[in-house]
């Protein structure tokens, strides 16, 4: 059964290995972008840079996560840097918008640079196993033990 097995926080392995293929993941995508066509940049820098820190982090899951208010913790950012960040707490439920925003976030990020990563294959492959570490760990690994439970990714069974 894959209950939460993160209730007291999170190991300082867990937080390198999310933070270390998240921002190589977003950091290869920008620089793949602007070295392609830098014009292009710009969406990406408003799904990635400012998506995940200032509507994800900000309105949509960590508001709702338990790890931040009951155990002073954060797997992406320090929970300091975090609470300055969320805005409000609020209640489980998730909008249907909030999961719309979420999911369009979610799936830009990995999708958005690939394009214009064709052209430089150092940076492609540096993407992809950024994204792909991430992602794998996110759905193989977090996610089935998430506390955010009306998350849309949410596979943690109760218990």
């Amino acid at each position: 059964m894959n209950h939460c097995t993160l209730a007291k926080g999170f190991t300082i392995k867990e937080k390198l290995f999310a933070q270390v293929s998240f921002f190589g993941m977003i950091i290869t995508g920008t620089i793949g972008i602007i070295v392609a066509s830098p014009i292009f940049v710009v969406p990406y820098i408003l799904i990635a840079w400012y998506g995940i820190p200032g509507i994800i982090q900000r309105y949509i899951v960590c508001p709702r996560c338990p790890h931040l208010y009951q155990y002073g913790d954060c797997l992406q950012l320090p929970a300091r840097l975090t609470r300055l960040l969320v805005k409000k707490r609020k209640s489980p439920k998730f909008s249907r918008w909030e999961k719309i925003v979420f999911l369009f976030i979610f799936l830009s990020i990995p999708t958005y640079p690939l394009y214009w990563l064709l052209e430089n294959r150092v940076l492609l492959v540096l993407f992809i196993f950024f994204s792909a570490c991430w992602y794998g760990g996110q759905l193989a690994y977090f996610c089935k033990r998430c506390r955010v439970h009306d998350c849309p990714l949410n596979q943690a069974r109760p218990g």
